[in-house]
Parts: structure tokens; sequence; C-alpha cells
């Protein structure tokens, strides 16, 4: 008999004889698995590199999680969750790289929570989203500087953040964030990177609408590099029908030694890489079915020509379940001669998905199932 054989017995006896010494009746578990295969075209760029196919299987977003609560008494809450993504087309997965925290809450007074979470900036508009976790995700324009650091993406899960979310009061509700972007020691003169996230929402069951803004101050990162985003959010929603809009405003400002080559140019202060974006969306139930469509466009960055782009995303749901969604996207962007976006965002768990040059237009047809536990 091996020595791990020997050692597993041993604990294995022990747990069985010893009394549980913790009470997890108030642990539930929980997750989705989100698989899909999907079929490639990176596009041809605008220096004439031709474009290749990639077909693969991807997990796209795809999680699993634990979290529980607990009564503490005149109206207090106290919570916890550990989330964690897993690539159920490969090997891997880190525990807890989502959502999780532990927080105390209050009917009356609110909910503050410590740990890795996605910011307001983020929550604000992500329901809107109809292709959200897949291959059509906004998130590919939106939410994100092309070219940037995903630490620096507004769109995000950040961590090391304390959040406070108020109580929802007549549809109403209010969210607001600080996050720290750098934990090495310093000087006190010394410039700390950061973060600061806030949002409100309305929501009485048709009509949803929200405001975000977020800024990043990136001292540490980018020499004098500060960037920030506002955002507006609209939906509307009835028994056979959603729509949905959003428009978000970023600027920054990352003038420096550290700023990209296309900002040496610019002037200390000058908004190099902020853009327009906007999305609209909509989606149309009939039965257990659904067809649905999305438009995004970012605007230049900074101004300069040619550095925007568009995407559409086309998609039909079959939901087989309460639990169980079949689903085919159909989505391709398409870049101007000078920008470089690419399809996807960080949900992905291989993301061979990015274009390959400026002036690229990758596109992509993808078939899955999600199903939620």
């Amino acid at each position: 008999m091996t020595k791990t054989r020997i050692n597993f017995l041993i604990v294995a006896s022990f747990l069985a004889a010893t009394p549980a010494l913790a009470d997890t009746s108030n642990v539930s578990i929980y997750g989705v698995a989100n698989v899909s295969y999907d079929f490639f075209n990176t596009g041809t760029s605008t220096s004439g590199t031709q474009g290749t196919t990639i077909n693969k299987v991807s997990s796209n977003a795809s999680r699993v999680g634990l979290k529980g609560a607990e009564d503490m008494g005149e109206g207090f809450t106290t919570s916890w969750q550990i989330e964690s993504a897993i690539a159920l087309d490969n090997a891997g997965g880190t525990l807890a790289t989502r959502n999780s925290y532990a927080a105390v809450g209050n009917q009356s007074y609110g909910t503050v929570l410590l740990g890795r979470y996605d910011t307001p900036y983020k929550i604000s508009t992500r329901k809107l989203d109809n292709f959200a976790d897949s291959i059509g995700d906004n998130r590919s324009l939106m939410g994100s500087i092309s070219g940037l650091s995903a630490s620096a993406a507004f769109d995000a899960r950040q961590p090391d953040v304390i959040a406070y979310t108020s109580p929802f009061l007549q549809g109403f509700s209010a969210s607001l964030a600080r996050i720290n972007l750098a934990e090495t020691a310093a000087t006190s003169a010394a410039a700390k990177a950061s973060a600061t996230s806030l949002a409100a929402m309305y929501d009485n069951g048709t009509f949803y609408a929200s405001l975000a803004y977020e800024t990043h101050h990136l001292d540490t990162v980018r020499i004098g590099g500060k960037e920030s985003a506002i955002k507006l959010g609209f939906g509307y929603t009835t028994e056979d029908f959603t729509v949905g809009a959003a428009y978000e405003k970023s600027s920054d400002t990352l003038g420096g030694a550290s700023a990209p080559t296309s900002c040496s140019t610019l002037a200390a202060g000058a908004d190099c890489m902020g853009h327009h974006a906007l999305y609209l969306t909509g989606k149309y139930l009939f039965g257990s079915n659904a067809v649905k469509a999305a438009y995004t466009k970012a605007g230049n960055l900074g101004g300069a020509a040619n550095t925007g782009a568009s995407q559409l995303s086309l998609g039909y749901d079959h939901r087989t379940s309460k639990r169980t969604t079949l689903f085919v996207v159909y989505t391709k962007l398409n870049n101007d001669s000078k920008a470089n976006y690419g399809l996807g965002n960080s949900a992905f768990s291989s993301a061979a998905t990015n274009s390959i040059g400026a002036g690229a237009d990758p596109s992509a047809l993808s078939m899955g199932m999600k199903h939620v536990f």
C-alpha cells in the first residue's frame, strides 16, 4: 500500500470519527456551465497580413461558487461568497477569481463588503447586454480602451475593493466603491494607484435607468496618468420583448514617459485615449425561444482619425428548461484602418480572439449551451 493511500485512509478515518466542527447548514453551492463551439475568422489587417480561421471549444464565464448568510439580529445580516472561474474546455481554475467577499448589511442602512467584486460602474449596465458572457459581449468595445491593461478597464471586477450599496427604496439604489490598484510599499510622498467607482440605478421591473462614473489614478503605472468615464444606461422590458441602450464617454490623460507611443506628441494632461461608445440592443421572446440583436459603436481615440470600430451581433436562444438554454450567436467587429479591437473579453477561458493587426475585421459563429445550477 502506497504512502499516499495510507495518508488518505488516516484522514478519512479521522473525519468519520470526529463530529462536525462547523455548521454548514447556511452554505449554498451554485454555478453556471456555459460552453460553446466557436468558429473564428480573424480578418485581414490594413497592412495586408492575411487572416486565419480558428475552431475551438470555449468556456464562457463558467463558474462555481459557495455562499452563505447569518442573521445577527436587530436587522443585521452577515454574508460571504467565494466564486471561482472554471475552464470547462480545458484544465485550470483558481479559487476566488470572481466575486468573493465578506459583507455586513441592514435593510435600513445598506450593505458594506470587502473583497474582490464588480465595480458599481460595471454593474450599472451589465444587465442590458443581451449577449453578456458570449462572443457577442459588448465589452469588446465598451468599458475599456484598446491597448490599455486589464487593471485599467472600467467594466471590471477589481481586487482590494471596499464597497457600499444602499437599500432598495421605491426602485432606487446607489453604490460606491474604492479600489486599491497597487499594494506595494511606498513613501508618504509617493503616488498610489487607486480607483473610485459609483453608480445610481432605478428599476421598477419594466423601466431601468442608470448613471455611473469611475475614475482611475494611475500615477504609479503611467506617469501623469488619470482616466475617467461616465455612462448612461436605459432599459425597457415587457412580457414579449426587451430593449436597451448605453452611452459611455471616457477620457484618458496618459501624458508622460509611460504613455503609449501614440500619445507622445500630445501635451501633458491632453485627452490621449478617450472616446465615445454607444450600445443598442433588442430581444423578442416567443414561447421558449428568443431572437436578439445588438449594435455597438466606439468612436475615435482622442479624436485621432480612423481609430474607431463597430460591432454587430445576432443571436437565437432556445430554453429547454428553467435552467438550460441552447444558443447560437454570430458577431462581426469592423475596425477602422488604425483600430485593433478584438472579439470577446476576459470572461473567455481561451481567448485567441484578437484581430491580427490594425484594420482587421474579426467575426465568429458560436453554438453552445448554458446551464445554471
